[in-house]
């Protein structure tokens, strides 16, 4: 009996895999293949003659859709975490009336679980206005709203763990609030401010409805709203597109292998006392 369920474990553990990385396996074999050969019926599941055509291509016009990406989601990440950090240490330490607390945490939560669609009309005109319309730092702005409610209902949880007496004690020892946060709490809670850190350029990386609304052209549209300028009128340039999403994949896998084990600090951080 033992025996089976250990069979049936690897056999369920198999099938979650191949179910998983079915659709990225697609993906990267896709864009090894020619236009017409994505095309033909039946589909062939190893390319017949697998080319690199496609990333040479994107790899010489789409650089600059990867830099916009870049900045957008660096600028974004620190700004949210400049403000977002402090509003969540506020909220885990001062003392508010009755209620006070909940409501706010209620409300900024509330505000990350909003469809991003919602801020796109009012955002547009007052862009339009501004002169941020079609504008990396417009792009930066928009998406910290979203992202700044998501760093401080994360970055609370985390500090909420961190004990009140370490504050004090730096307190008594002539050290200020702002000091004391940077100093003594802030360096105890790196594993889920990395973490938080991580998942909100990720969020950012992958988003797409803030820059198709927002931008106009290749100085300010992310990688995201540039892969969907292979699906035309007429034809589908699928091949380049599947290159397109490999490569847009690849800076956040290798950004998430280097912080991996602050990755799983932070997720596991508080679970165990």
């Amino acid at each position: 009996m033992n025996i089976f369920y250990k069979y049936l474990k690897w056999a369920i553990i198999i099938l979650f895999s191949a179910w998983t990385l079915f659709p990225l396996y697609w993906l990267v074999i896709t864009s090894l293949k020619t236009n017409t050969e994505v095309l033909t019926d039946p589909p062939t599941f190893v390319p017949v003659h697998p080319t690199f055509a496609s990333y040479y291509y994107v790899i010489g016009n789409f650089g600059v859709y990867f830099i916009n990406s870049a900045i957008v989601s660096v600028g974004s990440t620190l700004l949210s975490l400049l403000i977002g950090v402090p509003a969540a240490y506020s909220l885990a330490r001062f003392r508010f009336p009755s209620g006070f607390r909940t409501a706010v945490s209620f409300i900024v939560l509330s505000i990350r679980m909003m469809l991003p669609i919602v801020f796109i009309v009012p955002l547009f005109q007052i862009y339009q206005n501004t002169g941020l319309y079609n504008t990396k730092l417009g792009l930066i702005f928009a998406y910290s709203l979203v992202d700044m409610p998501f760093v401080v209902w994360m970055m609370r949880s985390y500090l909420m763990e961190i004990p009140e007496s370490l504050d004090e004690a730096a307190m008594v020892d002539g050290c200020g609030r702002i000091r004391t946060m940077l100093r003594v709490v802030l360096p105890l809670a790196a594993p889920g401010l990395a973490t938080t850190a991580v998942m909100t350029m990720i969020f950012t990386w992958n988003d797409l409805v803030f820059g198709l609304f927002l931008t106009a052209n290749s100085s300010a549209e992310t990688l995201p709203v540039s892969i969907i300028g292979f699906l035309s009128q007429y034809q589908t340039y699928w091949s380049q597109m599947a290159a397109a999403g490999v490569l847009a994949i690849l800076p956040m896998v290798m950004f998430l292998l280097f912080v991996q084990k602050y990755l799983v600090r932070g997720l596991t951080a508080g679970a165990v006392k």
